[in-house]
């Protein structure tokens, strides 16, 4: 049987290497025995949450190992982002950055929304995120496509 984690986490990846397009190194970092962070090309620091509710709006839950190895995964890489997969409906990358500053130490939440035909809005315990995003891993790609200009 297949882990449902696995289907979720699987396809992230797959989105990135197939929008990537060229080759991608993709290592596990694991969270207390549990799979939860990767880092991509030794640069990129990568957090996949899902929700398995087929309905918005979908709830994202943070605990503090979890805030913590984000915050781990920032002061390592060049890049780090929080991928939060929405059942099947699709998936939206968020700089970790802005998740690690909106969220609180001890335990924190994540709620994301989306109305038909629209792009996807985030909120936070201090509110919405500014501004929408798409449905796509593209940020991702592009910080790897950009880290690895910089190191040619």
């Amino acid at each position: 049987m297949i882990r449902e984690y696995k289907l979720y986490h699987g396809a992230v990846l797959a989105d990135i290497v197939a929008m990537h397009g060229g080759a991608v190194t993709i290592r596990p970092q694991e969270e207390g025995g549990r799979l939860l962070n990767y880092v991509l090309n030794e640069q990129v620091g990568l957090q996949v949450k899902y929700a398995t509710q087929r309905l918005r709006p979908w709830p994202f839950s943070f605990s503090s190992s979890h805030i913590s190895s984000l915050s781990d995964l920032l002061s390592t890489y060049k890049a780090s982002f929080v991928v939060l997969v929405c059942h099947t409906d699709g998936m939206v990358a968020v700089e970790a950055s802005d998740v690690v500053a909106r969220l609180d130490a001890e335990q924190g939440w994540l709620r994301v929304e989306r109305k038909k035909h629209e792009m996807y809005r985030v909120h936070g315990p201090g509110g919405e995120f500014p501004g929408k995003y798409k449905i796509t891993v593209e940020p991702i790609v592009e910080a790897l496509w950009r880290l690895a200009r910089k190191s040619r």
